[in-house]
Parts: structure tokens; sequence; C-alpha cells
């Protein structure tokens, strides 16, 4: 790629990084963004000096799933020696030693708790269930993300609860450190990032993009039948996005199959949101969906998902699991006196899943010591073979 559009790229960028900056200034202008005392960290997740809930809208969508990275191609040094990622940070986990660790994306792999809040008043419920629950695992080094989707009826033991266990959809009603603690008890995990979104964002954001192409394995009529979709491919708006994202009733599997659906959903936004056009209406979008989300990541960390993203030529793959479980109606922690549906875990499903999640957040150095160690099998066995092959000649 010559000088020219090199150059061209940059110019993107600073446009961008212009418009995020412009758009920050004006909604803590109006308040709209606040900044919370820091607290104590706990595990090894992140914990970040203010909370957006607007400025990255865009990106907040991006982020659990990471991206589909439609974009510009080979950038060269001149790009990469202009648009400099050393002095960005993707979050500060804490070490053995209660040390800080900076940790710059693209260098190492993060874990994402994305909750989908059933309020209709936004995200700033406190009291809102938590009906969608993912946890995206982004691996830059090998340009893979992993969603791991939990059904809202999981039977699981709230953190720091005793007795009876929930759903885990009423975690939500807690807080989202709740859902997100409530996760990582579940998948023996650390989460990095927490991002909450209200299900009025994703009808807000599919509109702002002019809709999505999804696929229906059914004929589907929802929304009173506002939303009549096909079997097959179609063009649907905000509200049909959200209606098929939540219909489980016309599925024998239920929510199982409603997950599905949820991720197609967010893959197609994705698909459609990280082109370089919609990109650069950054603005537009943040404003349509101000109120919407909530994420703990910083302006900086978002900006610099922006430069990764426009520098990198990663085809990113993307692998879909979900926990999986039996109904029953039980007591819950918090309706002890009413029995609910329920659904008891599979044990086998959530030890699958660690597993995988384990693989996803091997680092740089960790896969190439393994690519050592494959490369010098064969040179090992062969080595065996004639050891043995000599040994058979001398009896």
């Amino acid at each position: 790629m010559g000088n020219q559009a090199a150059a061209s790229k940059v110019d993107q960028i600073d446009k961008i990084e212009q418009s995020l900056y412009l758009e920050t200034a004006k909604l803590k202008k109006s308040k709209k963004i606040s900044e919370p005392s820091k607290t104590k960290k706990d595990h090894a997740r992140t914990e970040h000096p203010f909370v957006v809930s607007a400025v990255s809208a865009l990106i907040i969508v991006a982020i659990p799933v990471l991206l589909y990275y439609r974009y510009f191609g080979l950038i060269d040094n001149y790009l990469k020696s202009v648009t400099s990622f050393s002095e960005e940070t993707n979050g500060q986990n804490d070490d053995a030693d209660g040390e800080k660790e900076q940790v710059s994306f693209g260098n190492t792999p993060l874990t994402f708790y994305i909750s989908g809040s059933d309020s209709r008043v936004g995200v700033s419920d406190t009291n809102a269930r938590s009906d969608v629950n993912i946890i995206a695992v982004v691996n830059p080094t090998t340009s893979k993300v992993l969603l791991v989707s939990t059904p809202r009826d999981y039977y699981i033991q709230l953190h720091g609860t005793t007795g009876l266990r929930d759903k885990l959809t009423h975690a939500g009603i807690y807080g989202i450190d709740m859902s997100r603690q409530t996760m990582e008890d579940l998948l023996d995990i650390s989460v990095n990032h927490t991002i909450k979104v209200s299900f009025d964002a994703l009808t807000t954001v599919v509109d702002t993009l002019g809709g999505i192409d999804v696929y229906s394995d059914r004929a589907l009529s929802l929304s009173n039948g506002r939303c009549n979709l096909v079997a097959g491919t179609q063009h649907i708006n905000g509200e049909c996005a959200l209606a098929f994202s939540r219909e489980r009733y016309s599925y024998e599997t239920g929510d199982r199959h409603r997950g599905q659906n949820q991720q197609q959903v967010i893959s197609k936004i994705l698909e459609k949101a990280t082109t370089p056009a919609y990109l650069l209406r950054l603005p537009e979008i943040l404003s349509a969906a101000d109120g919407l989300f909530e994420t703990s990541l910083t302006y900086s960390e978002i900006l610099s998902i922006i430069k990764y993203q426009v520098l990198s030529n990663a085809n990113w793959k993307f692998e879909s699991i979900s926990l999986d479980g039996i109904g029953a109606m039980l007591p819950t922690y918090s309706t002890p006196s009413q029995d609910l549906y329920v659904m008891i875990p599979n044990e086998d499903s959530i030890s699958a899943a660690h597993e995988k999640i384990t693989e996803y957040l091997k680092t740089k150095s960790q896969l190439e010591e393994e690519l050592r160690q494959e490369e010098a099998e064969p040179t090992k066995v062969a080595t065996e073979g004639v050891k043995a092959k000599d040994a058979e000649l001398t009896k």
C-alpha cells in the first residue's frame, strides 16, 4: 500500500478519534457520564475510573463478540508508525502480588460478560433481570472469539449466598456485579470487562444501521403480527430483531434456541457496524444509543480497540456454545415460597465450557511453546524409532 493510501487510513482514524472526543466532552458536560470512586478489585477482573453509557455504543456492541473486522486490508509500516498502541491499555489486572499489570489490547486474551437487561427504561434500572448472559472470550493472537451462552433459568448458587439456589436471570436484580461474579463462580473464570445492554438498545442500533439480515429456520409471526419472518434469510428492522432475539416459545428447545438467535443477531450487527462506512458514522450511532449501554471499558480502551480494528486485517473466527440442563419446578433464593421453572445444570456442559474457555485464554507465548513442541514431536518419534530399530538389530 502506498503512502497516499496509508495517509488516508490515518485521516480516517483521526476523524474517528475527534468524533469520540467531541461526543465524550458533550456527554460529560451534560453529566451523562459519571466518574464514581474506585473500588477494590477482586479476582483478575478490571475496574475502571468511570462507566461509559453512550460514548461507545457501537463499540460496546462490538466488544462482546469482538469482532467480524471487515476492514481496510493490509496497513503498511507508515501507518503503524503513526498509530502506536504502546500507550493504549485494555485493562489493569491484579497479579499475585497485587501489582497492577498493564494489558494492551492485542497482546493477551480478554474475557467479557455481556448482560442483556429486560428493563424498558434503560440500563439505569438496577432492579432489572438479566435475560441474556453471554461470556465472550477474545484471543487476538489466534483471531478467534468464543461465545458462551447460559440459559436465563439456569439454577445456580448466586455469588455470596447460601441455601437455595436461584435462576441466573434473578442475579441481575442485585446488580451486574452479582451477575458477573455468579458467572465467574459457575465457570471458574475471571472476567475483565462487563457490558450491560437494554433491549431498547438493540432496537435503536439495528434501526440506526438500516436493519440487518438474519436467517430463520422456520416461519415466525412476532410482535402481534408486525414481524412476519419466513424460513430463510431476510432483512429486518430493530423491532423485529428484538422480537427474533426474545422468541423462545416457538422452538422445541426454548431458551437454547433463543440463545442461538441472540448470537446471530449480535454477529449481524457487528458485521455491518464494523464496516468503514458505519465506523465513520460513529457519532450518529452513539447519539442514538445514548443511555442504553453501560460498560466498564474506558474511552481510551474503546479508542484502542478502534485503532486495532483499523490496523488489523485479521479474519476473525467465531465459535458459539451453550450450557445445557434439564427443566424442573423448584423454589428459588429470590422466591423461596413459590416453585418456579428452573433448569438444573448439566455438569458435563459446564466442564466442557470451562475447558473451551481455558483453551481460548492461552497467551501468545503458550501457543508458541505448544507449536514448538508439536514441531519437535516428529523428530522425537523418529529418533525413538531409530533407537528401537538399532536395539532390535543388536539382539
